[in-house]
């Protein structure tokens, strides 16, 4: 039997990854530094935990993982061999389903894009089409075989002895940034018409040398309403907007859009794309009046990694200013200080959860990275003009 044939036709029917364990640790160890964004979330998603299910699994069941997240990751054997299907998603991202998940578990609001990002770059399917998909594509391959049985498996819940808090200086976004790179370069050398350039370019994309071939395979760029979408996203870009929130607006229309054939459904979903992506936009265009590019720069890094602790150093290198002359024109474009810009950040994300959930004051001041409840209390009240109890009582109604 042609095994690769059968996890190319599974590739293809779900539009998932599917990956063929031949008991070789690498391979899930690649499935870890590729799929496992945070290790205390997803658990199972880790070599070990990995390697256990794998080595004591039923040849005749059906195993879904369902992480901390709501990742999912499918597995079964089949002519003893066991495929993974995954990771993947059963439902659109919710940002506050994941605020909710990042308090629970002590992690800081800076999470929240990256996650985002994470969660709207895998296929949205559910476990009913997968099962059926498999089986379907099983029987094809041998009419006599045997029902299969299926488990849920929802994760280690192992007990931390002391609250666990997060902290991260910043966050990886490299691949998201490399993608518009590639984007851009394209652009760029069919814009000069750089012929031998383009063709090289080309070529490597074909021949498989060069990052750009899984880059193009990807759901990102496998529809109509992709020229669209990317149309929107190069102007998105050029009005300086950070590529990061333009990536989690577009993303999140791509998974949305999988699988789905409804004309109507499809356009309605890529017209509240461009709406919010437009809307964006407007409001980065607001924020960043007179901002010089240096400048805008360091505020797209300061609204991602605000819970953090700043690293003056990085900022100094995005800005390619010295730290006095980044203080001093900082203060004189935005109006504030560079720690009073990230208070601001900080208590205007705290007025929004104070005024939209009921979550006590001491977890949200953890969320948007003040440790001690007091001190948060006196930043509010500075910025704010009432402490966190009294702007939450006057807020209801």
């Amino acid at each position: 039997m042609d095994l690769e044939l059968f996890r190319k036709l599974l590739h293809n029917l779900l539009n998932a990854e599917v990956i063929i364990h031949d008991n070789d640790i690498r391979t899930l160890a690649a499935f870890e530094d590729a799929c496992c964004f945070q290790k205390a979330l997803q658990p199972m998603f880790t070599v070990n935990s990995l390697s256990y299910l794998l080595g004591s699994m039923n040849d005749t069941t059906f195993y879904e993982i369902v992480d901390k997240l709501d990742v999912c990751l499918f597995f079964f054997q089949f002519k003893k061999k066991i495929f993974l299907i995954g990771p993947y998603v059963r439902a659109e991202y919710s940002d506050e389903k994941m605020q909710n998940i990042l308090i629970e578990n002590k992690m800081p609001a800076s999470y929240a894009t990256s996650i985002k990002l994470y969660y709207t770059a895998m296929p949205l399917l559910s476990t009913y089409q997968i099962q059926r998909t498999v089986t379907a594509c099983m029987v094809s391959f041998d009419p006599l075989l045997q029902e299969y049985t299926y488990r849920r498996l929802l994760g280690f819940q192992e007990e931390p002895k002391e609250p666990k808090t997060y902290r991260q200086d910043s966050i990886d976004y490299s691949a998201v940034y490399h993608r518009y790179h590639v984007e851009n370069r394209l652009l760029k050398l069919i814009e000069k018409g750089e012929v031998e350039s383009i063709i090289q370019a080309y070529d490597e994309m074909q021949n498989g040398s060069s990052s750009l071939v899984d880059l193009f395979r990807s759901p990102v760029y496998q529809s109509p309403i992709s020229i669209l979408r990317a149309l929107a996203r190069k102007a998105a870009e050029q009005s300086g907007l950070s590529i990061i929130t333009i990536d989690q607006i577009t993303q999140k229309s791509v998974q949305r859009l999988s699988g789905i054939d409804d004309i109507n459904k499809q356009g309605q979903y890529c017209y509240e794309m461009l709406i919010e992506l437009t809307t964006a936009v407007r409001d980065h265009l607001i924020n960043t009046s007179g901002y010089s590019p240096a400048i805008v720069k360091v505020v797209e890094y300061l609204s991602l990694n605000y819970t953090q602790n700043i690293n003056m150093d990085i900022l100094c290198q995005i800005s390619d200013y010295s730290s006095s002359h980044l203080t001093k024109i900082f203060k004189h474009e935005t109006g504030r200080t560079i720690t009073q810009y990230i208070a601001d950040l900080r208590c205007r994300q705290a007025a929004e959860m104070l005024r939209e959930t009921n979550l006590p004051v001491q977890e949200i001041s953890s969320y948007v990275g003040y440790t001690d409840n007091n001190y948060f209390v006196k930043v509010f009240k500075k910025v704010m003009g009432n402490t966190p109890s009294e702007y939450r009582a006057s807020t209801v109604f």
